[in-house]
């Protein structure tokens, strides 16, 4: 009984609601007295100046490495062109390369001005490994504690082997001298 209480009243709830909310969402009558909103024209028609969105090449990289715009952009010759990031230097004229400037690692937007268009990628810095540091690897008995023989082990096989050969002969003895008491 209790569900079915609950059930009604839901019902009820959204049969009150649903009117409102459907009058709520419906689309504006269009009229005929608004201005268009379209692009902006121009005298030769409309125009996109980025032909092709921007791209990096590497798209990560390490400060100090040389990057590779790839894109395409049509201005007027009023306009200006300009790639522009937090972490990229580039190279003028063309501004085909550019040069990771020595920042923090992490992800940075490159941004190409075409005009008044943009195209945004991404370049992601990475972290200069640290150099490596060389030690001395140490050799001989007063370094390592061993013997003064040879330190990359070469003579454990020879003494292994000797050790092996030692145990065959003593217990072959041992077998023959078994037999000698027997008789």
């Amino acid at each position: 009984m209790k569900k079915a209480v609950v059930v009604a009243g839901i019902s009820a709830a959204f049969l009150v609601v649903a009117p409102s909310a459907a009058l709520a969402t419906a689309p504006p009558t269009p009229s005929t007295s608004a201005a268009p909103t379209s692009e902006p024209e121009y005298p030769d028609g409309p125009m996109t100046r980025v032909t092709k969105q921007l791209s990096l090449h590497p798209g990560k990289a390490l400060p100090g490495a040389r990057v590779k715009f790839d894109f395409g952009c049509s201005t007027r010759p009023e306009e200006d062109v300009d790639v522009r990031s937090a972490a990229l230097v580039a190279d003028k004229p063309g501004f085909s390369f550019g040069t990771v400037k020595n920042v923090k690692p992490g992800k940075y937007s490159v941004t190409l001005h075409c005009g008044p268009e943009t195209s945004t990628a991404t370049l992601e810095v990475l972290a200069k490994q640290p150099a490596k540091q060389v030690t001395k690897v140490p050799a001989g008995a007063p370094q390592t504690g061993g013997t003064d023989g040879p330190v990359d082990g070469s003579g454990a096989p020879v003494a292994a082997a000797a050790a092996m050969g030692v145990l065959a002969l003593g217990g072959s003895g041992l077998v023959l001298a078994r037999r000698v008491r027997r008789r």
